[in-house]
């Protein structure tokens, strides 16, 4: 039965390949606490074992599903990443480069002094800053080297070594820094500093899977009895505020419901509805007259809408400075998603291109302000193979030109020229939504099994040294690997602190986001008790995911010619 199994697996390695990719998401379910391996992590140890029984899977599978992944990861951080280029996305890339830059710089220092292989030397880069991503940079650096075939093919099996062995550390590290150790140096209790940036931004929330019984908005009937109402305007009853806003939506006069604009004068026993912040519709109603209960008045459709942020007027404003919007007018914010990570609202919070905003309102208002702002994002389920195929097609090409400096052959390579094509068109779609969209599913599925896939593969590839490699570098890896997580970590902490002087839960964050751990976010969100951390997060992140990516190259080229 068992030889039946293994011949099966060595046949038909497409099993072996799903087989890996299954056990290895469900590996990484596994919860201690709030951390918990991931599914790519799961699927390379889970291939690393697999492959004890020498599967050979097809090279042109890895790069296909590398390629995608490439695609997909550009595609979803290109906003934030071009936003990041200006104003005061600086800071952010500041920090950014200061944590990848000092991260290589170990990396090849350590590996340079343990005399590591260039596989292994990307192996622990990958592990330490738990950027999976740089092993297939790395190995399509290392493939483009001239070396023997089989000398090629044992260098790329030692990433997946290197990188299964260190990784772990890569993400237990920052957690217990992040939510543990960092609060103690600069001497705060987070969840009073995250209470405190609430209060400051003007944050309210609720537990997850709740709603409160009150709701902010609210709709009620008031007759006009108040003589000093009678003979006006309308629209005079309206308040725009700082703190919130009361619209007037409907008008009945008798038995008719008769429409609303500027030349609309009131009379008495009309009938109009209010719309806007539950505290001012009860303050102000009750002074035009008494309520009403009106159900057919009451009964219009009211419409919520995803918009994509693309209007150049809108972007770098925030919502306290749109309160008195004349446009805005009638129309509620719900949730502002940018880059996949719910933002806070706040009176504080800015706006910028390409940011995802949930509107609810009357349908005329909130179609009237989408258009104002952006673009109305419509559901799809289906996706734009032909721009999906057309930009890996153009990123590849991108890629291929090289450049000889003496003996070196310098060149993007075709994963980076992928990753820059989905750079560019996440970020065109941004700027016009109408372009090439590509359903979040669908984005997540290529990034998902795009990286798991790639690092099965490898896995599979490398399973057959594995316990060799482990017994010949085994300490000396897991001693290089907690060097390279802890010294940008520390590094960045420092800069951030006393150099850009970041609020302590934004520099927490933003940490969190160079190092590229969505489990630490995850913690420090829980430790925290609010959601706050993420405001620091999100375009640290994006940039790291680039800048770390390409490092798989950069460490492969710079041990092969500097040693």
């Amino acid at each position: 039965m068992i030889e039946w199994f293994v011949s099966a697996l060595r046949g038909n390695p497409e099993i072996a390949l799903f087989l890996a990719l299954g056990l290895g998401f469900w590996i990484g379910s596994w919860k201690f606490g709030s951390f918990s391996l991931g599914g790519v992590t799961g699927s390379l140890i889970a291939a690393l074992l697999i492959g004890q029984v020498h599967v050979e899977v097809p090279g042109l599978v890895k790069t296909v599903l590398f390629m995608l992944f490439l695609f997909g990861t550009g595609y979803s951080v290109g906003p934030q990443f071009f936003r990041s280029l200006k104003g005061d996305g600086l800071r952010s890339l500041a920090f950014t480069a200061v944590h990848s830059g000092v991260g290589l710089a170990i990396a090849y220092a350590v590996a340079r002094r343990l005399q590591l292989d260039l596989g292994l030397s990307a192996g622990l880069l990958s592990g330490g800053l738990t950027q999976s991503a740089a092993m297939g940079t790395a190995s399509d650096a290392i493939m483009a080297l001239p070396l023997p075939e089989a000398e090629r093919q044992l260098l790329v099996a030692h990433i997946a070594v290197a990188d299964a062995l260190t990784y772990l550390f890569g993400v237990i590290a920052p957690i217990v820094f992040l939510t543990t150790l960092a609060p103690r140096l600069m001497g705060i209790d987070l969840k009073a500093e995250a209470a405190a940036l609430e209060a400051k931004l003007g944050i309210k929330r609720a537990a997850p899977n709740i709603i409160s019984a009150y709701q902010r908005f609210a709709f009620r009937a008031h007759r006009v009895e108040n003589a000093d109402f009678i003979g006006k305007p309308a629209n005079e009853v309206e308040v725009i505020l700082p703190t919130g806003r009361m619209f007037v939506e409907r008008l009945r006069r008798g038995d008719r419901i008769l429409p609303l604009d500027s030349n609309t004068r009131m009379e008495r026993g009309d009938i109009l509805v209010l719309y806007g912040r539950r505290e001012l519709v009860l303050e102000f109603g009750p002074r035009l007259g008494p309520e009403v209960h009106d159900p057919e008045l009451l009964d219009f459709p009211i419409q919520v809408a995803r918009v994509i942020v693309t209007n150049k007027d809108i972007t770098g404003r925030s919502f306290g400075e749109l309160a008195s919007w004349p446009a805005g007018r009638g129309v509620g914010v719900r949730t502002l998603l940018r880059g996949g990570q719910a933002i806070p609202i706040s009176p504080e919070t800015v706006l910028d291109r390409g940011d995802e905003i949930e509107l609810i309102g009357p349908q005329p208002s909130v179609e009237h302000v989408a258009r104002e702002i952006g673009q109305i994002e419509v559901p799809t389920a289906s996706t734009n193979l032909m721009l999906v195929a057309t930009a890996i097609v153009l990123g590849a090409f991108i890629g291929l030109p090289s450049l000889m400096l003496g003996t070196l052959k310098l060149s993007l390579t075709t994963s980076v020229g992928v990753l820059i094509a989905g750079l560019v068109f996440g970020w065109l779609h941004a700027v016009r939504p109408a372009m090439g969209k590509i359903p979040d599913a669908a984005v997540n599925l290529m990034t998902q099994l795009g990286l798991a896939g790639f690092v099965a593969v490898v896995g599979l590839h490398a399973g057959p040294i594995f316990i060799e490699a482990i017994k010949a570098t085994g300490p000396r890896l897991l001693l290089g690997g907690a060097a390279v997580t802890l010294t940008p970590m520390l590094v960045a902490f420092w800069f951030g602190r006393y150099v850009l002087r970041m609020h302590p839960i934004l520099l927490v964050g933003a940490i969190a986001g160079t190092q590229t751990v969505a489990p630490a976010l995850i913690a420090l969100q829980e430790k925290a008790d609010s959601p706050t951390p993420v405001l620091g997060y999100t375009v640290p992140y994006a940039l790291a995911n680039i800048l770390l990516t390409m490092w798989g190259t950069f460490i492969v080229l710079l041990r092969s010619q500097f040693g």
